[in-house]
């Protein structure tokens, strides 16, 4: 008879392979001839077809830390588009002719995602103005001045080429348009607003408009008679000059369409309510501080009220930001999606990691500045007779949106940060005891900036929530699972932002593969066995549109029409479903070191997480101690190491749920190479 052992190397995927030969009458040549042969002659494919064996335990009586019942949340930063371009519903590019974006150099572009002079055989000129503006915040429009023919003109939305529109419209649906528009004084016709072709050629019914000698808002609804990319056409019927701002066009099915101010893409939003979230950090991020220069500062007063009295601002990953997703569509989408509000504020300082041309506010007009947080509590919370709490009022929600966290500052460091910080902390604690502060920690995991900022927090602020962020590669996360075993029990971290970062690909993004997931999986399941400390944690960026990305990986990708889901989503959204209230006490007994495990519990389930990394299956036998017999629940996330999901295969990695048996307190199941599994339990 012949058994054999396996023995695993995790750092170099190797195993050692141990063989016993019992057949009497073989003698030590012959069995070192026997080891050569099978060492020579076993296949390489076969080692990837070994399976390990591993023994998992666990009672569910006996409980080790409660756990925080906000683990698991969203980032949202407007990033890759993220906002304008993607949960924003908005269809039009640079709807009222403010572009501007600051990659370096700054650069100002008005005619950004308009065509003009598009009407075969008519003249004409489209020219900036900025005097009589339609008010203080939005100072530019376009005047287009008609000499002959029919002269048109047309928003080709996003992702728009020279020769086709980038606005997605789908048969039979409706779709809500509005323009401000001004007779310039000597313009003798009508305009026409048209859902077209780029070559013209109409796809709704179109509808003219007389204007007057003052700005007015004109409205038409479209029902589209074709699924086409299109662009939104003006047509002036006669010569003379007209002004135009602030455009729009917006699903009529958009979530939130009844809100004042249009609403949100619905399957995106599906896809961030399907996560679970406790919580939604926003609105970033670097956005929140802004950089190279004070304007850019996010000023959160610039983006309630009014659509088109909101004042734009240029976006730190360069492209523009409307601020029709502002601060009030914000808390309307925590409260749709269950989660809880968290907004981030500048402290002050621009973005430090960037090259910052104008000095931080000073101590004076950082007290000045700390009413700003005051005011945005009174808009959150505040009765409807206060100033902020009649303009949340007024916009829809006379009811308070129940604010209990502030971030102050994103990934700030050192004096200059601790100095505002300061500041900021005492005035909102002084009026507001009630809320609860996120501090900095900086913008690495690990070295002498941290150790410092954590120094300052423990002895000046030890009842903040403590932001910790970092983007690693994937043997620093598998490496790191027991990094929250170290911390003081007493400390309360929020992992704000983190994503496992695997090397750079010929296209040059960092994938979202399979590998990339599972260990952010394995060091889940640290984070759950901790969440005692860490009552926070949300992957970063969340969102990203194909092709007009600044950083991968990503959570959610989307094109004009569909969503992605990631196996980095598929992880989130499986552990998040399963979150218990305590952490169960179990152990493993396993050769092989890459499968990672937690056990948790809430009054009627028993959750059973388990994560293999390596390349081999194992066979896992879990005994569960007060665990009732009967059926439960297997959920499995796998496929190859590098999978992807693309736009051509969405469900190359999805997780699939089968049932299994307890039987006698115990079952054994088959955990694949590189997967990640999820037992569920009834306890009751």
């Amino acid at each position: 008879m012949m058994t054999r052992s396996l023995e695993f190397c995790p750092g170099c995927a190797i195993i050692s392979i141990s063989e016993q030969y019992e057949t009497v009458g073989v003698n030590r040549r012959m069995r070192k001839f026997i080891a050569l042969f099978v060492a020579l002659m076993l296949p390489v494919a076969a080692l990837a077809e070994v399976t390990t064996a591993s023994t998992l335990t666990a009672d569910a009586n006996v409980t080790t830390v409660e756990m925080s019942d906000t683990l698991y949340g969203l980032f949202f930063e407007d990033i890759n588009y993220g906002a304008d371009g993607g949960l924003y519903a908005e269809l039009l590019q640079n709807r009222s002719f403010e572009y501007e974006d600051i990659l370096n150099p700054r650069v100002t572009d008005h005619y950004n995602g308009w065509g003009f002079n598009l009407a075969f055989g008519a003249t004409g000129t489209a020219t900036v103005q900025t005097e009589n503006p339609l008010n203080e915040n939005n100072p530019t429009y376009m005047r287009v001045n008609c000499t002959k023919g029919e002269y048109r003109f047309a928003n080709l939305g996003y992702q728009a080429t020279t020769f086709a529109g980038g606005i997605p419209v789908e048969e039979g649906k409706t779709y809500r348009c509005f323009v401000w528009m001004r007779n310039a004084g000597d313009f003798d016709g009508q305009v026409e607003i048209a859902l077209t072709k780029r070559t013209g050629k109409s796809l709704a019914v179109p509808k003219r408009f007389t204007l007057t000698n003052e700005w007015q808002k004109y409205e038409v609804t479209f029902k589209a008679a074709h699924t086409e990319d299109a662009v939104l056409s003006f047509i002036m019927h006669g010569t003379g000059a007209v002004d135009f701002d602030m455009a729009s066009l917006i699903p009529a099915d958009a979530y939130g369409a009844d809100w004042p101010n249009g609403g949100l893409r619905a399957d995106l939003v599906q896809a961030l309510k399907d996560l679970n979230p406790s919580f939604l950090r926003f609105p970033g991020g670097c956005v929140t501080e802004g950089s190279y220069y004070r304007e850019n500062f996010y000023d959160w007063k610039d983006t309630v009220g009014p659509i088109e009295a909101r004042k734009e601002n240029f976006n730190t990953w360069g492209y523009m930001q409307s601020y029709g997703l502002g601060y009030y569509e914000y808390f309307m989408l925590s409260e749709a999606i269950g989660a809880e509000p968290l907004p981030v504020v500048h402290s002050g300082l621009l973005c430090q990691a960037r090259d910052v041309k104008e000095a931080p506010l000073t101590i004076a007009e950082t007290h000045e500045y700390a009413q700003d947080l005051l005011d945005l509590i009174e808009f959150a919370n505040g009765d409807v007779t206060t100033e902020w709490g009649a303009l949340r009022a007024e916009m829809g929600h006379p009811e308070p949106f129940n604010l209990k966290y502030l971030g102050i500052g994103n990934e700030n460091w050192d004096q200059v940060y601790w100095d505002r910080f300061d500041i900021l902390y005492k005035a909102v604690k002084t009026a507001h005891p009630e809320i609860t502060i996120i501090s900095s920690a900086g913008p690495v995991a690990e070295g002498d900036m941290p150790a410092r900022a954590w120094r300052t927090i423990r002895s000046k602020y030890p009842d903040t929530i403590v932001d910790e962020h970092y983007y690693m590669d994937s043997a620093w996360f598998l490496n790191n699972v027991d990094r929250y075993d170290k911390y003081p029990r007493t400390t309360r971290v929020f992992v704000g932002e983190y994503a496992c970062h695997e090397a750079t690909q010929p296209n040059g993004r960092r994938p979202n593969n399979l590998y990339s997931a599972l260990c952010e999986a394995a060091y889940m399941t640290g984070l759950e066995r901790n969440s005692d400390v860490v009552v926070m944690a949300s992957y970063a960026p969340l969102l990203a549109r194909e092709g007009m990305q600044q950083w991968t990986p990503d959570l959610i990708w989307y094109n004009a029409r569909e969503v992605l889901l990631t196996p980095n989503y598929h992880v989130q959204q499986m552990f998040a479903s399963t979150a218990g209230d305590q952490v169960v006490a179990s152990e493993m007994d396993s050769r092989n070191k890459l499968i990672y495990h937690v056990v948790t519990r809430t009054a009627d389930r028993l959750y059973v997480k388990l994560v293999n990394v390596s390349a081999y299956a194992d066979k896992m036998t879990v005994n569960l101690a007060n665990v009732p017999d009967g059926m439960g629940a297997v959920t499995c996330l796998t496929g190859e190491k590098n999978d992807i999901n693309t736009f051509q295969n969405k469900e190359r990695i999805a997780p699939r749920t089968n049932e299994v048996t307890l039987e006698n307190g115990a079952l054994t199941i088959e955990l694949p190479a590189y997967s990640a599994t999820i037992l569920t339990f009834k306890l009751k």
